[in-house]
């Protein structure tokens, strides 16, 4: 049953309009885990003029809403407020981990992307991803 839910809950995750955000990291890492997704991890800060303009445009964009919610378990975390590892060390936001489901860095990125660029950084990760899985 329990992965019947998790199977639905997925594929309305393919039709979304919204990234499928978790409500924290560690239930975003137990998603990871349990459907065998890798992470995005957005780090964001209460004043980010920068993170506020990535969420509501190239995050809202549907191709790259469409890739996110197939590829990845996402969670949004505050720099100073929630709880992460301190691995993912954010000196500044917005800052963008990507994850394998083992919580070892794929790639990270600092800073604002539009569409485009968003689209060749989403590549990026995961030439390095399949990369890595050859080692």
């Amino acid at each position: 049953m329990k992965y019947f839910l998790i199977l639905l809950a997925l594929s309305f995750s393919l039709f979304a309009d919204s990234i499928e955000w978790n409500k924290d990291y560690k239930t975003a890492v137990e998603i990871a885990k349990e459907t065998d997704k890798l992470l995005f991890v957005f780090i964001t800060s209460k004043n980010c003029k920068f993170c506020k303009k990535l969420k509501e445009t190239t995050l809202k964009d549907k191709n790259i809403v469409k890739k996110i919610n197939e590829t990845y378990s996402s969670v949004i975390v505050m720099k100073d407020r929630d709880t992460f590892p301190p691995k993912l060390n954010a000196k500044a936001t917005p800052m963008l981990y990507f994850l394998d489901k083992d919580e070892n860095i794929i790639d990270y990125s600092l800073g604002y992307w539009d569409v485009f660029d968003f689209n060749f950084v989403l590549k990026d990760v995961q030439k390095r991803y399949l990369k890595g899985m050859k080692k």
